[in-house]
This record gives C-alpha cells, sequence and structure tokens, in this order.
C-alpha cells in the first residue's frame, strides 16, 4: 500500500514510486486512478505524456492507453497498461500495487445467462505473409466476429512479429526475438488460425481462387489477403554477395547481424536512409565503427528537408560515425583483414563487415502473374481491395489509396492500420476505408525522429526553433499548404500537427502558433522540452553544400537561413570566431594596471583580459582547467591571482597554474597522481595582438599582423580614431537585441537605410543623400567604414525621396551637433566595422567600441564602452558625452535601428523562408562604393562569409 500526498489539479498526472514500482497517479472527472508509469512498447514515462478524452498519450511514439481500464487503444501499442486500485481517505491518496484495478471493476457475468450461439462459417481466408500486416488483419477478423478458417502462408518460420525492433532492440541485446512477436503459435492456435510457415505461394489462379504452394500442395480461399511484404534492394555490383555483407529486414536477419556486431568491430554500411543509420547508430553505441556511405549529396534526401537532414548528420558524427557522401558504390573485395569497400570517389574504406541499406522492392511477383494491377505496387482502393473482387493487399507491398503517384507507405502503422481497414471488408464491414495520416517514427543516436503527413525535400520548410535548439521541421507545399512535419524529441509538435494537418491549418495561424507561448493544456501541464539537436561541424567537415543551396541569383539574394538556422550559428563560431579572425576585446585603458583584468567574450566564448607583472596584455578562456567552471565572476577588478571558486584551484596573472589545495592529499592518501606537472594545465591562452589602446585576440597561432588583417583603406580610418592619444574610459551600454548578429554588421555597411530611417540623421544633415560620402570596404569584403561628410546640399527631390525628414525638428541646444576638429580624416562621421564583433563609432566627437556576442541565430548582446583621450578638458568630456546620450543605445539612432532589426528577424522567424534582395548599385558587384544608394558591402560581405564557411 503507498500514500500519494497532496491532490492533483483536474486533468493532470503526477509520477510517483511505491515499492520501486514506477505509478502514475491521474485525476479524471474528479476521480482518481492509478496505473503503471511505463508504457508497454518502449521505455517512456507516460507522467510525461498528454491526457485528453480519458486516455493517456505516450510522450514517444503517441501510444493510447485508457487511463480507467489500462486497454492500448491504437498502434503501436500491443500490450495494455497494468492498473492499480485507488481509494481516497483521510486527504490522501492511497494506491494499491498489490490488486489490479481493471480485474476489480470488471463486470461478472450473471450465473446462467445463456450465451448465443455464434452461426457456422465455412470460408476461408488466406493471408500470404506473415508478417504485422498478418497479424492486424487476424486480430481484426477475430474482433469483427468472423469465425471461418484463416490460413497463413509465410515463407518464414517464425510466428507474425515486428520489425522496428530489429534495427533496435535486437541488435543491442536488449530484447530477444520473443520480444518482437505479435502472435505467438499457441495464441494463433486460440484463434484458429492454420499458420503453415517456411512455405512459399508459387502460384495464384484469380478465376478458380486457388494459391499453389512451394510444398506442392494447392489450398482454396474465398477471400484472400496478399500482405507479402518487400525485400531487401541489393546492388548490382561485384561482391554484394560476399561472406560478411548483410541486410537487415527480417529477422533472422537481425539475429544474424547481433552475431557479428560488438565493440571495436569496423561496419560499412552502404545507404543513408533510415535503416543504414539505424544500424550505423546500433554500432556506436556498441563501441564499434561505422561508416556511412550515400551516393547522394546529404543523408535522407528523399524525404527530408536539407536542414533538417543536417541535424541526423551532425548527429551521427557526434557519436562517431563517419559520413561519406556523394560516393557511389562500385565493388565490395575481399583483403586480408576484411572487406574493402570500392568508392567512384577513389576511396576504398576497409571494414570488418557491411550491411547494406539501400531501400526495399516490393514482392509482387505473385500478383503480376496473376494479372493483378500494380503501380509501384499492387493497386488498392480505399477498402485494400485489388484489381480482383476477392483479393485484397496491404502493407509494403500495396499502394497508399488516394497517392497520386502510387506510392507506398512502408511503415509499421501502414502495416497495421491497412490490414486492419482490409481486415475488416473481408469480414463484411465496407463502412471501413483506410484514410490515415501517414506516421513514421526512427529512433537513432539518442534522438527521437517522428514524420508526420508527407513532407517531401523539395518543399519549403519553416524550422521551428525552442530555447535556440531545432525542434522540429513544417513542410509548406506552393507557400500555402502544411503538407507535413519532422520533429526532433518534440511530441508535441506531432500530437498538435495531427490536428493541424486533419484540419488544414493555415500558414499564417501556424506562424501565429510559432511566435506564442504556445501553452496548450498539454504544455502547461508538463513543459515543453526542446530538442537536443545541437549542429556541430562533426569530425568529417561535411560539405555543406550538400545540405545549403544558395540562390541561383547568386550575391544578390541572401537566404533566410543565413540568420535563423542553428547549425549555421554553431558553424559560425567554429569557423569564424573561433578560427583565423582578430577578435575585439577590450580597450587598454579597461586595464592599465598589475593585476586589472576585465571580463569579455570571443563569439559567445567567455575570456579573461589581463594585465601582468611584466605589463603584458594576455587574454584566456574563463574555464578552470579542472572542473570548467568560471573563475572569473565580476565584470572587471584588480587580483594579484584568479582563484576558482569551486575548488579554489589558483592561476596567475598570466594564465598558469599556480596552485592545487591538497595537491599531495592527506596523510599520504588522495592527491593528484605523482606525474601531475602544474605547467602542463594551463589556462587555454589566446593569441593576442594590439593597436592604438585597442586589444584583439585570436583561437588562431598564426595570425597575419592586424594591419594586413584590416587593409589599407580601413586601417587609415582606424587610426585616425585611434590615433596615438591614450584613451580614457568614459562609461559603458549594454543591450540585448532579438536578431542575428550579422544583421548588426550590415545595418553599418547599408547607408541606404541611413539615409531613409533614421529623423535625426537626416534632418541634422550627418548622414544624408546630397552629403560627401563613401562605403568603404576592405579587400577581403569582411571590414567597412560608413563615413560621411557634414554639409553638404540637400536639395528638394531628394528630401521628397526621405520620408524621415523633418524641417519642424530644431534642437534646443545647438552645441549638442557641434563638431571639433580633432581627427586626421575628411569625414565628420565614420562608422568601422572590424569583423567579426566590432564597431567604431565616430560620430562627430563621441567615441566608442561596441562588441558584439552571439547569443544563438536569433540574439545578440552589444557592449558599448564609450571614451575620450587624455588631455580632453572637462568641457570636451561633456560634450563627449552629450553626443554619446543621442548616439547611444537609447538615443535617436540606436532604438530605431534596434527595431528595424528586430523586424527583419521576425519577419524571417514568422513568415514563410524566403530570400533578401540586395541588389542596389548593380554596377558594382562588391567593394567600396561612392554613393549612399548602395548595398555593394553587404554583397562582399556574403561573399567572404560563403568563402569562410564553405557555402558556394
Amino acid at each position: 500500500m503507498g500514500k500519494s500526498e497532496g491532490l492533483l489539479d483536474e486533468g493532470h498526472v503526477m509520477a510517483v514510486t511505491i515499492e520501486e514500482t514506477p505509478i502514475a497517479v491521474y485525476r479524471i472527472d474528479g476521480q482518481y486512478y492509478a496505473t503503471h508509469n511505463i508504457c508497454t512498447h518502449q521505455t517512456a514515462l507516460l507522467s510525461d505524456g498528454f491526457i485528453e478524452d480519458g486516455c493517456i498519450e505516450c510522450p514517444l511514439h503517441q501510444g493510447l492507453f485508457d487511463i480507467r481500464t489500462g486497454k492500448a487503444k491504437c498502434a503501436p501499442l500491443k500490450e495494455d497498461l497494468q492498473t492499480f486500485l485507488v481509494k481516497v481517505e483521510d486527504g490522501g491518496v492511497y494506491v494499491d500495487i498489490s490488486q489490479s484495478a481493471a480485474e476489480h471493476t470488471e463486470a461478472v457475468a450473471e450465473s446462467g445467462a445463456e450465451i448465443e450461439a455464434l452461426p457456422v462459417d465455412d470460408r476461408n481466408f488466406v493471408i500470404v505473409g506473415g508478417g504485422q500486416a498478418a497479424a492486424s488483419a487476424i486480430n481484426t477478423m477475430r474482433d469483427q466476429g468472423y469465425t471461418g478458417k484463416i490460413q497463413v502462408i509465410s515463407e518464414e518460420w517464425h510466428p507474425p512479429y515486428e520489425r522496428p525492433p530489429l534495427s533496435k532492440d535486437v541488435l543491442l541485446g536488449r530484447g530477444g526475438p520473443d520480444s518482437c512477436h505479435l502472435l505467438t503459435h499457441e495464441r494463433m492456435k486460440q484463434l484458429n488460425v492454420d499458420f503453415r510457415g517456411g512455405v512459399l505461394a508459387d502460384s495464384l489462379d484469380v478465376e478458380a481462387k486457388t494459391l499453389q504452394l512451394s510444398d506442392e500442395s494447392q489450398i482454396n480461399y474465398d477471400k484472400l489477403l496478399i500482405a507479402t511484404g518487400s525485400r531487401p534492394r541489393i546492388p548490382d555490383i561485384k561482391g554484394a554477395d560476399l561472406p560478411h555483407v548483410y541486410v537487415l529486414r527480417n529477422l533472422d536477419d537481425a539475429i544474424s547481424l547481433k552475431r557479428v556486431l560488438g565493440k571495436d568491430r569496423r561496419v560499412g554500411v552502404v545507404g543513408g536512409g533510415f535503416i543504414g543509420l539505424e544500424v550505423a547508430s546500433v554500432v556506436a553505441e556498441l563501441g564499434g565503427e561505422a561508416t556511412v556511405i550515400e551516393a547522394n549529396p546529404r543523408l535522407l534526401s528523399r524525404v527530408l528537408h536539407p536542414f533538417a537532414a543536417m541535424r541526423v548528420h551532425q548527429a551521427a558524427e557526434r557519436k562517431g560515425v563517419k559520413i561519406i557522401t556523394s560516393a557511389r558504390t562500385l565493388g565490395i573485395h575481399s583483403t586480408a583483414n576484411g572487406l574493402e569497400i570500392e568508392l567512384d570517389t577513389g576511396d576504398s574504406p576497409e571494414v570488418d563487415l557491411i550491411v547494406i541499406g539501400i531501400g526495399a522492392v516490393p514482392n509482387v511477383e505473385l500478383a503480376a502473374a496473376a494479372g493483378i494491377q500494380l503501380e509501384n505496387g499492387i493497386k488498392v482502393d480505399a477498402s485494400g481491395l485489388t484489381s480482383d473482387a476477392h483479393v485484397y493487399a496491404a502493407g509494403d507491398v500495396a499502394t497508399w489509396p488516394g497517392s497520386p503517384d502510387g506510392r507506398r507507405l512502408e511503415s509499421w502503422q501502414n502495416a497495421q492500420e491497412q490490414a486492419a481497414v482490409a481486415a475488416r471488408h473481408m469480414a463484411g464491414d465496407e463502412s471501413a476505408n483506410y484514410d490515415v495520416l501517414p506516421w513514421f517514427w526512427s529512433d537513432q543516436f539518442g534522438i527521437n525522429i517522428q514524420m508526420l503527413g508527407t513532407p517531401e525535400a523539395d518543399h519549403q520548410a519553416i524550422i521551428d526553433e525552442q530555447k535556440g535548439q531545432p525542434g522540429a521541421a513544417y513542410y509548406i507545399h506552393d507557400g500555402e499548404k502544411l503538407t507535413g512535419i519532422v520533429a526532433f524529441d518534440a511530441p508535441v509538435a506531432i500530437r498538435d500537427g495531427r490536428k493541424w494537418l486533419a484540419q488544414g491549418l493555415s500558414i499564417d495561424a501556424l506562424k501565429a502558433w510559432l511566435e506564442s507561448d504556445r501553452k496548450s493544456p498539454a504544455e502547461a501541464q508538463h513543459g515543453l522540452k526542446p530538442g537536443q539537436l545541437i549542429a556541430t561541424s562533426g569530425v568529417n567537415d561535411m560539405n555543406l553544400n550538400d545540405y545549403y543551396v544558395w540562390p541561383k541569383e547568386g550575391l544578390t539574394k541572401i537566404p533566410d537561413w543565413v540568420y535563423t538556422d542553428p547549425a549555421i550559428h554553431d558553424l559560425e563560431v567554429e569557423k569564424i570566431f573561433h578560427a583565423d579572425s582578430w577578435n575585439y576585446v577590450a580597450l587598454e585603458a579597461e586595464i592599465p594596471n598589475v593585476g586589472d583584468y576585465v571580463r569579455s567574450y570571443v563569439g559567445p566564448t567567455p575570456v579573461v583580459v589581463s594585465r601582468d607583472e611584466d605589463g603584458g596584455i594576455n587574454v584566456f578562456l574563463n574555464r578552470c582547467v579542472h572542473r570548467a567552471a568560471e573563475f572569473a565572476r565580476d565584470l572587471r577588478g584588480n587580483v594579484s591571482e584568479f582563484v576558482c571558486p569551486y575548488h579554489q584551484w589558483s592561476y596567475d596573472l598570466k594564465g598558469n597554474l599556480a596552485g592545487v589545495p591538497f595537491r599531495r592529499g592527506v596523510d599520504g592518501k588522495g592527491g593528484m597522481p605523482k606525474d601531475f606537472k602544474s605547467c602542463d594545465h594551463a589556462l587555454t591562452q589566446l593569441n593576442v595582438t594590439t593597436r592604438g589602446g585597442v586589444i584583439f585576440a585570436s583561437f588562431e597561432e598564426e595570425m597575419p599582423s592586424l594591419e594586413e588583417y584590416l587593409g589599407e583603406e580601413v586601417l587609415k580610418e582606424f587610426d585616425a580614431t585611434f590615433d596615438g592619444r591614450k584613451l580614457t574610459i568614459l562609461g559603458y551600454y549594454k543591450n540585448t537585441l532579438p536578431g542575428n548578429w550579422k544583421l548588426y554588421h550590415e545595418n553599418l555597411k547599408d547607408p541606404y537605410h541611413a539615409t531613409l530611417l533614421h529623423t535625426f540623421l537626416v534632418t541634422f544633415g550627418l548622414l544624408v543623400a546630397g552629403n560627401k560620402s563613401s562605403m568603404l570596404s576592405d579587400p577581403s569584403g569582411f571590414h567597412g567604414v560608413m563615413a560621411s561628410a557634414r554639409g553638404g546640399n540637400v536639395d528638394e527631390s531628394t528630401v521628397k525621396e526621405m520620408r524621415a525628414y523633418r524641417d519642424d525638428f530644431k534642437l534646443e541646444d545647438a552645441k549638442f551637433l557641434e563638431y571639433v576638429e580633432e581627427f586626421d580624416s575628411p569625414w565628420t562621421v565614420t562608422m568601422s566595422t572590424i569583423w567579426p564583433n566590432l564597431i567604431v563609432q565616430r560620430e562627430l566627437n563621441t567615441l566608442g567600441v561596441r562588441q558584439i556576442v552571439p547569443n544563438g541565430p536569433n540574439e545578440f548582446v552589444m557592449n558599448w564602452t564609450m571614451f575620450g583621450f587624455e588631455g580632453d578638458s572637462e568641457e570636451m568630456t561633456r560634450h563627449r558625452l552629450r553626443q554619446g546620450n543621442l548616439m547611444g543605445p537609447a538615443g535617436f539612432l540606436g532604438m530605431e535601428d534596434n527595431e528595424a532589426m528586430k523586424f527583419v528577424q521576425d519577419g524571417m522567424k514568422n513568415s514563410i523562408p524566403g530570400d533578401h534582395f540586395v541588389a542596389l548599385d548593380p554596377a558594382r558587384e562588391t567593394g567600396t562604393a561612392d554613393t549612399l544608394i548602395s548595398e555593394a558591402t553587404i554583397r562582399g560581405m556574403y561573399k567572404a562569409w560563403r568563402e569562410k564557411m564553405g557555402i558556394a
């Protein structure tokens, strides 16, 4: 007997453990119920599921159990759920795990009640094929009251079983062959089924309604169901029949393959579809080495959008799987050490064994020889009926009714549901029609992938992000119709998607839901868990062009995924911020004295910038080498050493490990190994350079000088600001922007917007189309300077183009816009973009640097440091601060830019995927422009970005 304290809210579920038994307790219609908390299909906590109409839906594969009775209500469940007696007493809910609620409440038949005799049925229904479709048909026929004979002709000796566990639990050894069985031989005897294993149906005579069998016997049928499934597609190459070359289709295949898998086994997988990847996942989990070879440019290319396919690719690589795409297998050869796979790329991976998984071929030969109509498989209508009035077909061998292209659905759901509909019609129920929403799942690399509807790889896709991680891809056809969903560890997306696809959810409604907090009742109860896919480039340096296709227009179009895709963002961290870039980290004026330090960032990575005893500047990761704690917690300060707050490991000002508490242990016990050397455990140091009081750092050891990095023109403007005068710090700002970090670079390479958006700039002549101006670019295309000289004339025609211009705007104090000439530059306003994370602000006499800190694809932080020069008078300092307030993040420019960038990001997130059109100034493809009405520098930046990222 167990007691669960506290009463549940209506419609809620909670998990408890009673005597080591996991229990789910529910409250429905004011009553309490209890069931076992583990789904009978696969291990999943039902307390994480969703309650609806008196049922609990498993969060993993959407199986439904009746909470009151424990009855399994739908696929893929095949076993009922254990229930327990519950009572409420003295303010507590008590669960008795020794008694079954279902047995206790079962109605007892009245003694002596007469049982109505069932009519005698002398018909014979024959099923050719002994798989899952056969089991579904058998159970349905008997449930429909059919009492006649059922004969099953099966090539396999095994009783009917389901196939999904073959590539998962059976290969992993988590379940034996019996765990796959849907019907045992004993159960089939109870159902009066004549199961004939090890026998083939050689020929079918539809006129005589007879089958000729391989054992030379002949049987007659009244109705026939063909459920012969499919067989593995074998490539026509030399060596495909060698020993240690396997396929995985049936239970015997799985048993044979399991025997040869294990730790350190080198396994080649030919085929990058779901079966091949599930095998590779098992190999990795068992400690083997898997190499997947796919002829197409990307994995799962027939069914997944490139973005979704890339996430699977990366998930596989994180588990150590090697993936080779765009490679056709030409042959397999024996070697002294195993097998060699000959590829058309010239590579020849050597492995111990090979699994071929390149698709399946429907077993239509029996139907074809009998003259039954085919269309990619056996063509059937919504009842499962073929072109012959007495022959039905279901499962992998049959087409999907209503499909315009004769599509077949090779899935657990299709075999189950299509066979059930056919069986109902065979038994006399003509009301049933096969009209289910296609659904498929795959568990691989620790991820649950579910597909709903009919997503096509070439459809547009909205990639939903949940807390910066991709959870689902929503497929859209022709910009208006939701066709399918692919979800990664996101069962809520599938659950809601069933309703959306059935009801015809509009794209506008989908966008509104994605933008909302998405708190449906189920989510509010359980919380929406984000997908667990964090994109990395992996170990194989995949070809991004297989997954990301740039618009054919070239530089004048920028696709949305550049700004919104989490995988792109993570690759940017690796290929840009953590690669051969000079990243701004601080000003020297912030650390003038020995022991001074500031916390900073290189991309999203925290670093510390310190001044050591020799006056040198050091930049190192803010990560203790012991347990990875951030040891520097204050934004800035002065210390003699850095001490980790967790275990008090200490580091000197250069990042060297200085002290380890209890290094020698206590009383001769414990402590570090004898060969431990402090000098081998310094903090990760970055390469450092400075110029004009500005500090840059790079993860790359071999870097060009800053002068080479910036280029002559940009360096000239940099030096005009940082001209040798010693800097003084005036203050800091910080703001967070809901957009992609590159939009800030674009914003300052986009003088076009500056002449249109900013009333302050154009009204007071700081940046106007009539001014002398330039949009400078360095040769690489990464860096730029937006420059303008105040004083140009703005004619009436120009004013008409600028809606932001307000001739009635005046400043109460003209001193705000006074310009004191102090720089060796023809420009009164310059905004320099130093790739990848620095903006140098010189607007009139206000001076500042802005550091970009990306926080995922849809958000970044701007750290502003305002400065002046030693020797500035008090009035000049006040003058800089006045102008800084006008032009800071809350000034007349910053707020407008911030809003504009948010609008851009919202436009991408809330709409169907599209492109940005950057075609202004077509005579100049990239580079420096002498007009403000140009987007040449934006095109130049993305040309360089594509080269850096490896996207053609």
